[in-house]
């Protein structure tokens, strides 16, 4: 599920991100897949995050992949 964003709160702090860069989210068992498909498609390598940190309750937290509960975040942080 990819979704683009300009910024969002992580841990309570607001983090702003490049919104060229979606925002996936993957399970433990599908990370590496979607971290290669990350660098892939966008050329550069994502900052990752538990998707537990994430703080908009709106975003659908499930693996690209699978659709089973999501473990971590992927995204671009602006200025990393």
């Amino acid at each position: 599920m990819d979704r683009k964003l300009d910024h969002l709160k992580i841990e309570g702090k607001d983090v702003e991100l490049l919104p060229e860069f979606p925002v996936r989210f993957a399970c433990i068992e599908h990370f590496d897949e979607e971290l290669d498909d990350y660098v892939n498609d966008f050329e550069a390598a994502p900052d990752t995050y538990r998707a537990d940190l994430i703080e908009d309750e709106s975003m659908d937290k499930r693996c690209r992949a699978c659709g089973a509960p999501a473990k971590i975040a992927l995204l671009k942080e602006k200025g990393m």
